[in-house]
């Protein structure tokens, strides 16, 4: 292990500071312009504490044997970030396509209470979301799912999506507040399935061009309280984390 790059991340970690970390010999290892600190963090600090320890800190969580890690987003009262313990840099990820593929949309569900606690008003199902940024929409190069409350604009578009659902990818124009999305609705068991192979497989272009493809995965309620799951894409500005409020501020 590089303990001299451990404790770069260490200082990252804690402070979460924008200031440059620099090493001993006085050249700069990284800080949050680094493109890999998230991995830093996550593989020099909270996985060998939850190994040694049994203390992810950092990390709220490390699970090895699932291959995933939950932090709190720096600066952030509820947004948590669900991340994998192997280095799969993006969406774009050839290994995200295999069936051994970790299913990290589904633990990211799974951990949505951890928003819910620290949120400042009841939330339900339809309230939370998650979402992964594009290459170009993201800061840095280590997969990692946005989770926190879902933008009440889009809460209400969806509702009346689900009230009259249609098959395939249809447009959902967002606009002026966000962009146009293509959304396909999924039931209750959606999360099951492997959505970046999904996505590579239906959205038309995806295959060729994953890392510009920006994805949220919300909860949706329709009527008679039958729970599932809308998948929105954008191919074009890759930062589909716009629809989530963070902290949870903007009313119902």
């Amino acid at each position: 292990m590089n303990f001299e790059r451990l404790s770069h991340a260490a200082c990252f970690a804690i402070s979460a500071a924008p200031a440059l970390v620099a090493s001993a010999n006085g050249a700069a290892a990284f800080d949050l312009k680094n493109r890999n600190a998230l991995w830093y963090v996550v593989n020099d600090l909270c996985r060998p504490m939850q190994e040694t320890l049994s203390l992810p800190a950092p990390c709220l969580k490390v699970d090895v044997a699932k291959g995933y890690a939950v932090l709190r987003a720096p600066g952030d009262a509820t947004q948590i970030i669900v991340t994998p313990t192997a280095r799969i840099q993006g969406a774009e990820s050839p290994a995200l396509q295999r069936a051994d593929a970790p299913n990290l949309w589904s633990l990211a569900w799974n951990e949505r209470s951890r928003v819910a606690a620290s949120a400042p008003r009841p939330l339900s199902w339809d309230d939370i979301g998650m979402a992964v940024n594009a290459r170009r929409g993201r800061s840095q190069d280590l997969l990692h799912l946005h989770i926190d409350c879902v933008d009440p604009r889009l809460k209400q578009a969806l509702a009346a999506r689900a009230a009259h659902p249609t098959a395939g990818w249809p447009p959902l124009d967002l606009r002026p507040w966000a962009r146009r999305y293509r959304v396909k609705m999924l039931g209750f068991a959606g999360l099951e399935s492997n959505l970046f192979k999904l996505v590579a497989d239906e959205v038309p272009g995806a295959a060729a061009k994953m890392s510009r493809q920006s994805i949220a995965v919300v909860g949706v309620e329709a009527a008679k309280g039958v729970k599932g799951f809308a998948v929105l894409v954008d191919s074009e500005r890759g930062h589909a984390e716009e629809l989530l409020d963070h902290g949870c501020a903007a009313r119902k």
